[in-house]
């Protein structure tokens, strides 16, 4: 592979010569691979620029696309070369060269990006196999949706509009990808946690815990039905970014409300995710919010959810000593003075930042499975978060216990995880058989940590952002 030249301006001389050298480097794949089809993937880009970070990247997106259409076939040879005339890969598989064109002009066809492909599928002596051979109707233009050739003769649109068109598409293609991509791992958070087990109190695959109105099957609904939420939260974010960040909360009151009637539409009425509503949702956005073209630092997220809400939860807070609203968080802070979601969302969740990432991040480096890793940052979790959930359910004495509980038992599990050797699998058996001692007993008591359990899908969400694209 021959290292491309970004944002290089080449003539039609470049881009005949190009033309030339691929048509012989065509003609001498086939003639070594008699009786196989050769696939040929470039871009349509209008201009004097065939190349640039954004086209190698909607080139790559082809590439991968045109590798799993092809996948049933056996390949017989393939390359890229990457230069100033655009990028450029060819395929030489065995197969059907018209079942080969159909499949491959589906990908053309599917959405927006895939006008962007041109791939040629020849076969023989070097024919071609045409979208009119395989009944299928010209393509259309960028711009206008007529046909493309047609515009191309009247030259109905100028080069520089079609560029422009080209870069749009690209940007919108992989904003809406990184948008569905946040909110298939917010829902695969919340999932995630809810079948975690054992947790002590709390819903999950094995019991209910210390909740009579909801299991395991209550969560999967409604963690499925708040990920459009999720996306939307995205998109806001990304309407956001280099705004106010504030701003950007402000815009999520409405999709938060209407997404809480949809939770509830979807358990018959139970609350099974308003806390999670509300710190997922906003972590979406900001991870929207940070979006820079290819990712987002899910760590930098989690500070900036504590900009975007500082001010509202500030006014929140001051209304409740006030004595405005009746909710169970508002009536605490009122009384205990508990901040609960509201100070962790204004700071910046350090609870996820600075106790359960980092006891995930260690359980995990010493060889636990994400079960029992998850299950200890839970604990991290437990020892520190006011959980107003189990304020309301225990009493005051009842968190008091439950969080000193959590205490020794973390700072025992660093103390382990410290020493060398540590023997991975049988502390983490060992760390679920005490939770499980602990699920009983507060599940016999009605106490239930959903705090933390909100906090623990946050910190699994900044783990999934981190994994590297298969």
């Amino acid at each position: 592979m021959r290292k491309g030249r970004s944002a290089m301006q080449v003539t039609v001389a470049d881009m005949m010569a190009a033309r030339e050298a691929r048509a012989q480097m065509q003609q001498t794949l086939l003639a070594r691979n008699p009786g196989a089809v050769l696939v040929c993937l470039t871009m349509n880009v209008a201009g004097p620029v065939k190349t640039d970070a954004q086209i190698e990247r909607a080139f790559a997106w082809g590439r991968a696309g045109i590798e799993a259409v092809l996948a049933p076939q056996r390949r017989l040879f393939a390359a890229e070369i990457h230069e100033a005339t655009g990028p450029e890969a060819v395929l030489v598989v065995e197969g059907d060269a018209g079942e080969i064109k159909r499949r491959l002009c589906a990908l053309e066809d599917g959405c927006a990006m895939g006008r962007l492909l041109d791939v040629d599928v020849l076969f023989g002596q070097g024919e071609k196999v045409s979208r009119g051979d395989v009944g299928l109707p010209p393509r259309r233009c960028l711009i206008c949706g007529e046909p493309a050739a047609v515009c191309a003769r009247s030259r109905a649109h100028s080069a520089q509009e079609l560029f422009a068109r080209t870069q749009e598409i690209i940007r919108t293609h992989f904003e809406d990808a990184f948008a569905r991509h946040v909110a298939e791992q917010a829902e695969r958070a919340l999932l995630t946690e809810a079948a975690l087990a054992p947790k002590p109190g709390l819903v999950d695959r094995l019991n209910p815990g210390a909740h009579r109105d909801m299991d395991l099957f209550t969560f999967i609904d409604s963690a499925c039905a708040l990920r459009p939420y999720f996306e939307t939260c995205v998109r806001e974010g990304l309407a956001h970014r280099g705004g106010d960040e504030a701003a950007c909360f402000d815009a999520l009151r409405a999709p938060g409300l209407l997404a809480e009637a949809r939770m509830r539409g979807a358990t018959g009425g139970v609350n099974t995710h308003k806390g999670a509503v509300f710190s997922m949702g906003v972590l979406c956005a900001a991870l929207g919010m940070g979006y820079d073209g290819e990712g987002s630092d899910p760590e930098a997220a989690l500070l900036r959810c504590g900009r975007m809400t500082r001010m509202r939860m500030e006014e929140e807070l001051a209304r409740a000593a006030q004595g405005a609203g009746d909710s169970c968080g508002e009536q605490l802070y009122r009384s205990r003075g508990i901040g609960g979601v509201r100070r962790e969302a204004a700071a910046g969740f350090p609870s996820v930042r600075e106790a359960a990432l980092p006891r995930l991040r260690a359980c995990l480096h010493a060889g636990m499975g994400l079960q029992e890793a998850a299950l200890c940052a839970l604990v991290a979790l437990m020892a520190r978060v006011e959980d107003t959930n189990a304020v309301r359910r225990g009493g005051a004495e009842g968190a008091r216990q439950l969080r000193e509980r959590a205490e020794a038992e973390d700072a025992a599990l660093c103390l382990r995880l410290a020493q060398p050797g540590l023997d991975a699998r049988a502390e983490g058996d060992a760390v679920k058989a005490r939770l499980a001692q602990w699920d009983a007993e507060l599940t016999a008591k009605g106490i239930s940590p959903g705090g933390c359990a909100d906090m623990l899908a946050l910190t699994l969400m900044v783990i999934f952002m981190e994994e590297k694209p298969a």
